[in-house]
């Protein structure tokens, strides 16, 4: 399968290393800066290509019509949606996009992006689970005494309010994310489809619990 990672900055490397060597990946790199595209030669197992990502003729030549997936990680929110957008033109079959500020993210959804996610709440090791197809993305990243933080959909508790919902116990969500905006949740406070809970758990095993409880149906 092949991979395309556009952007070689700290987020973008730790992904090659993930994903440098693995069997079964054609691992793909790209970005504007020579040195930056230099050292990566040197260090990664990949094809690696300077030049601008927008450019749909060097993402042509990077195979984004083929790849599997496509992660776009420059420091740019705007770049990263533009470059989304054209990868699912191209036919990229799952496009992941990095944004440090969330007011794209409708914009995104709407071009088609399959998934974005926040830098501050990312690990390189999630988005290569999710490119490989071992388990869904959902941005979980080890915090502080053990506890654990993770952004999760709804799914089918979407139209309930918050207040209705049984949290396990050592869950909390204290920020919902909705349309580009930071919302603290009340009792009262309705699920959108749409939303991203910022949940915080105690441990893995309460973790395990949350995504239980807001998987989707099957």
């Amino acid at each position: 399968m092949k991979v395309i990672i556009v952007g070689l900055g700290p987020l973008g490397r730790r992904l090659a290393e993930e994903l440098s060597g693995k069997k079964g990946v054609e691992l793909v790199l790209l970005d504007r800066d020579e040195a930056a595209c230099k050292a990566a030669a040197d260090k990664y197992d990949a094809l690696v290509l300077q030049g601008d990502g927008t450019d749909p003729e060097l993402l042509s030549k990077a195979g984004a019509h083929e790849a599997q997936a496509l992660v776009a990680a420059t420091g740019s929110d705007a770049l990263n949606t533009v470059i989304g957008l054209l990868a699912k033109q191209a036919g990229t079959k799952e496009v992941v996009v990095v944004l440090d500020d969330l007011g794209l993210r409708t914009a995104c959804q709407a071009v088609g992006v399959d998934k974005v996610v926040s830098p501050m709440l990312a690990a390189a090791s999630e988005i290569r689970a999710y490119v490989l197809g071992e388990r869904a993305l959902d941005f979980s990243v080890a915090v502080g005494s053990g506890a654990r933080v993770a952004e999760l959909s709804p799914g089918p508790l979407s139209g309930k309010k918050f207040g209705d919902v049984p949290l396990p116990d050592g869950v909390a969500v204290p920020v919902i994310l909705r349309e580009g905006r930071a919302v603290v949740p009340g009792p009262g406070t309705t699920l959108g489809q749409e939303d991203v809970l910022v949940v915080v758990a105690e441990d893995d095993r309460r973790l395990e619990a949350a995504r239980a409880l807001f998987s989707p149906t099957s």
